[in-house]
């Protein structure tokens, strides 16, 4: 009888013993598991606040590209606007295009977070003479928080260009096309970037005729543009195109609405897709005129 109670107790122990180890190895897996499910929560909470922290930086910076470094005796636009896009952000580099006098250049480069602010050194291809690479600054106000500007400069890969350095400070700011925007009143009398080669005294000058017409919501009849000089058709033609906000390479129009046109945004250089049927039907017009109008000259000391 000994024998047989010694036998139960220790299958008794044994099966207890078990019992614990499998308690114990489920405790840890569940443990395991438990811990792995909270770290994983903890990167997807990370990646949501650090994808909400670069939604305030990503989208488009605008305002003026001014020439520090220059060659005098070339021919050089002073300032142009530009309109800078970050496009994306990864852990590191940083993604991003610019579009300026007819350029639309894509860029990438590795950026740092310090405090509030984004600093970037980025680059373009380099597969265009004009490229070169931006190093700025994203600024955040924290005190306003709808303020946000981006602050650097960008240098010329070919130093030879008649710019080879710019600086800029850009208002971050949306695009958003609208047909009531107006020529302002002060583009009347504005010179045009070209003079007469022949006759460098005489300056070509839109009058106050240009003002009159909004191309983009009036359908524009014969007796509107009959007496139009060329310039004043040249530039109620393409704020059309300037509503859009297309970059124009050509520098004759470019001057006009680089800088006399506040709301004038350059972000994309193809805009014949988004013209209206209006829009399209002016142009037609406007163009033949121009073909045949006169040019309006000034003289200085009048």
């Amino acid at each position: 009888m000994k024998t047989i109670a010694i036998i139960v107790l220790f299958i008794f122990f044994v099966s207890c013993t078990k019992q614990q180890e499998q308690n114990s190895e489920s405790f840890n897996s569940s443990e395991r598991k438990n811990r792995s499910v909270e770290v994983e929560s903890s990167e997807i909470n990370s990646d949501i606040n650090n994808q909400k922290i670069h939604e305030q930086v990503i989208g488009s910076y605008t305002g003026k590209f001014i020439a520090k470094v220059y060659d005098r005796s070339k021919n050089y636009v002073y300032a142009n606007k530009i309109t800078i896009f970050i496009d994306s952000l990864n852990d590191e580099i940083m993604y991003g295009h610019s579009v300026v006098a007819g350029n639309n250049r894509p860029f990438k480069g590795k950026y740092v977070k310090i405090g509030e602010n984004y600093e970037a050194d980025v680059a373009e291809p380099g597969d265009d003479k004009y490229d070169g690479k931006f190093s700025f600054t994203v600024i955040i106000d924290t005190k306003n928080t709808n303020e946000i500007f981006l602050k650097g400069i960008w240098e010329a890969y070919d130093k030879k260009l008649p710019v080879s350095v710019r600086e800029y400070n850009l208002e971050k700011k949306s695009f958003a096309y609208n047909p009531h925007l107006e020529l302002p009143q002060d583009v009347k009398w504005a010179e045009l970037y070209d003079a007469n080669p022949e006759f460098p005294e005489r300056i070509e000058m839109l009058t106050n005729e240009v003002v009159k017409y909004n191309a983009s919501v009036m359908e524009l009849k014969k007796e509107h543009l009959q007496n139009l000089y060329k310039g004043d058709l040249e530039i109620i033609r393409n704020a059309i195109y300037a509503r859009h906000g297309y970059s124009f390479k050509n520098r004759r129009v470019r001057f006009i609405f680089d800088k006399f046109v506040t709301w004038y945004m350059p972000v994309s250089t193809d805009i014949r897709n988004q013209l209206t049927e209006l829009e399209k039907k002016n142009i037609e017009l406007i163009k033949r005129y121009e073909e045949h109008a006169e040019k309006y000259y000034d003289v200085f000391g009048r």
